[in-house]
């Protein structure tokens, strides 16, 4: 008897021990393999700077660095001779961007402002949204709507469609979200008691947000700006449609300022999209873009370690950051100070019978000034009609651009040129399928490596500056100009892997597809990232304590919980797919085959309405550029309709359609029960 109960007894030991040993191995096996994931991205961008570096060794030994870096003149056709300067195309970038903060950093921090403190709370969501729609609108449907309608309006006033002018424009449009978007995050992030504080001592509420909780938000803020500026450099299809001239550098700047900025000048990476299959384009003259494409890319990391820079929370970095950028506050805000001197000092005598020097006087005084109500109501009305006149401008953007779209995608649909419902070569309805070919692949091989990325930095890294370094590569890959991307996928998939049906020499959707993936991988993992922090840590304890390993807990409640975040995720990236050219028009090529196929060349929607800048018939050219600008809007409304609005009250959608098919429900049993009435009686 008691050998059965020591056998019995060794053998739940032994299954006991076999559970924990099971468990073990599958929480060493996932740990593991999500950092090797995880990793990966930073091989992805060793490999892109590697690849274009290699690739543009040629370029500096046929044209030498000193016609590159130190050359006052440009000629991409005789370039050996003449020189290709990188700062000339690098000026005319540099004026685009700067145009493009000085209208997008204001009205995008006040509108932000306007947002978080203006606006009731309950439709807060909703203009977050409608700031997510404009970030998900296409650059090239931006570029569309610059070259046809702002452009005109732009013509009444003497400034010349394409123009730098009307490229910045319309580049302060496209990165405004992003800005409201992270000055949102940064203005959140600061401790509500900064504002209740200045208010309970007599502060106005204005006077409190920008005196003290925009300043501790400043960081966060200049973040913003930084990010808003890398993504305004690497801008390419959008301002391709716009900026075309790159034979005038010499003479648009020795003609001045005002002549260089009413002249459309290329930037840097439209100089590598318009030349890399130009008629010109020969190995030689690509070599030269691939050095302007690395040097862009340096340009790039400088821009994200200054972001690392600005983040970081070491004390003396940080107060030399502050003093850096108080210098640069007194300098750029001196004439305004001393405007608000001036008036301050005509309306208020006690500043001019004071001298202001002592403690006492100082208290004083503005003890005296914060009672005066009219001077307080006047800062008041200034700053809430710039967040009203900012906020409104970004709407009428919006509606103006969605509402011409529309209405001249709805006419286009019933030209002779369309062709949406036709799947033969290079038309609507072939660009549609290659769209939804590309997002599936780019959808199914992006998703796993984003989510098991995701869980590793989150759940299971301990190493914070593992988490540091990996975050860091996430943040410069995510910065990092689009047609960079396609000149890796170019030169990796294609002219090394060979994967089209061509060889080296062609085009493939698989190419463009696999491209896509490393586009979205960045945004993808960061935005599940933060639906897995969402999820409560309490349930993480809570379940280790029950005796579940930390594979089980992260499999069976973490991910279910996370569930809806990672949906809304998948949509966000499925949105950023369908807005991209850049990458697409280098590797999946502008025309399609006569057959769909992954190894072969294939329009999608973006890269066709960038294709009809060369169509021959111009009328037919912006029928088909306004058709498919309609379904691309259309396929962008409706994931930000799923995302924002559908999925996160999904419990209310069913809850109403359950009450609705109840009450048909008893309805229908109602009319049945006197229909059986009336046939008994």
């Amino acid at each position: 008897m008691n050998e059965q109960v020591t056998i019995k007894l060794n053998t739940n030991n032994d299954k006991q021990f076999l559970r924990t040993k099971i468990k073990n191995i599958n929480n060493n096996v996932g740990k593991y393999f999500s950092m090797i994931i995880s990793t990966f991205v930073g091989v992805i961008l060793f490999a892109i700077l590697g690849f274009i570096l290699y690739k543009s060794i040629q370029g500096f030994e046929y044209y030498g660095i000193e016609k590159i870096l130190f050359s006052d003149k440009f000629n991409i056709s005789n370039g050996k001779e003449h020189g290709v300067s990188f700062w000339l195309p690098f000026v005319s970038t540099l004026l685009t961007t700067l145009i493009a903060l000085l209208i997008a950093v204001p009205v995008g921090v006040k509108t932000s402002i306007f947002i978080k403190f203006r606006v009731d709370k309950k439709y807060k969501k909703t203009f977050r949204i409608l700031s997510e729609t404009l970030a998900g609108i296409p650059s090239v449907i931006f570029g569309l709507f610059a070259s046809k309608s702002l452009g005109a309006l732009l013509s009444q006033m003497g400034i010349n469609n394409y123009s730098i002018i009307n490229a910045s424009i319309m580049l302060s449009f496209m990165i405004i979200p992003t800005i409201i978007a992270m000055s949102l995050n940064a203005l959140d992030s600061v401790d509500k008691n900064l504002i209740i504080n200045p208010i309970a001592i007599g502060s106005t509420k204005t006077r409190a947000i920008y005196k003290v909780y925009k300043k501790a938000a400043r960081n966060g803020i200049i973040v913003a700006i930084i990010i808003a500026m890398g993504r305004a450099i690497g801008e390419t299809m959008a301002l391709s449609m716009i900026l075309q001239n790159e034979n005038g550098y010499i003479e648009g700047f020795n003609n001045g300022l005002l002549y260089s900025l009413n002249s459309d000048l290329k930037t840097v990476s439209v100089v590598i999209a318009t030349n890399m299959f130009g008629e010109n384009s020969n190995e030689i003259t690509r070599s030269l873009l691939f050095v302007f494409g690395f040097i862009l890319f340096i340009f790039i990391m400088i821009f994200n370690v200054l972001i690392l820079y600005v983040t970081r929370q070491k004390g003396s970095r940080v107060s030399r950051l502050d003093k850096f950028i108080d210098k640069l506050y007194y300098y750029v805000l001196f004439i305004p100070r001393q405007i608000s001197n001036i008036f301050e000092w005509l309306m208020f005598k006690e500043r001019r019978s004071k001298k202001l020097i002592s403690h006492e006087e100082i208290i004083e005084y503005t003890r005296i000034r914060t009672t005066n109500y009219k001077f307080a109501n006047l800062y008041t009305w200034y700053k809430l009609f710039w967040e009203i006149f900012s906020f409104l401008l970004c709407l009428s953007i919006l509606i103006w651009i969605i509402l011409e779209i529309f209405v001249k995608g709805w006419v286009a649909l019933g030209a002779n040129s369309t062709s949406i419902f036709m799947y033969t070569k290079n038309t609507s309805g072939q660009a549609f399928l290659n769209t939804i070919l590309v997002i599936f692949i780019a959808i199914l091989i992006g998703l796993p490596i984003s989510l098991i990325s995701a869980i590793y930095l989150n759940e299971y890294s301990k190493n914070k500056y593992f988490n540091k370094t990996i975050n860091f590569f996430l943040d410069s890959l995510g910065s990092t100009p689009s047609i960079l991307f396609g000149m890796f996928g170019l030169i990796f998939f294609i002219e090394t892997l060979g994967w089209t049906s061509d060889g080296a020499k062609g085009y493939s959707l698989i190419a463009g597809s696999l491209t896509i993936v490393l586009v979205i991988l960045p945004s993808f993992t960061r935005s599940i990232q933060q639906a897995l922090i969402q999820v409560p840590y309490e349930v993480r304890i809570n379940a280790l304590a029950l005796g579940s390993s930390k594979w089980e807990v992260i499999y069976k409640i973490v991910l279910p919980a996370a569930l809806t975040g990672i949906i809304t995720s998948t949509i966000l990236a499925i949105g950023r797919i369908l807005s991209e050219t850049a990458p697409l028009y280098l590797t999946a090529g502008l025309t399609s085959s006569t057959e769909t196929a992954l190894d072969r060349p294939g329009q999608t929607l973006t890269t066709r309405i960038y294709a009809q800048l060369y169509n021959t018939n111009i009328t037919e050219g912006i029928n088909i550029m306004y058709e498919i600008a309609f379904i691309t809007l259309l396929l962008v409304l409706s994931l930000i309709l799923i995302g924002y609005v559908l999925i996160p009250n999904k419990k209310e959608i069913n809850k109403w359609f359950i009450n609705k098919f109840q009450f048909i429900k008893y309805f229908f049993k109602k009319e049945m029960l006197l229909k059986n009435k009336e046939i008994y009686e």
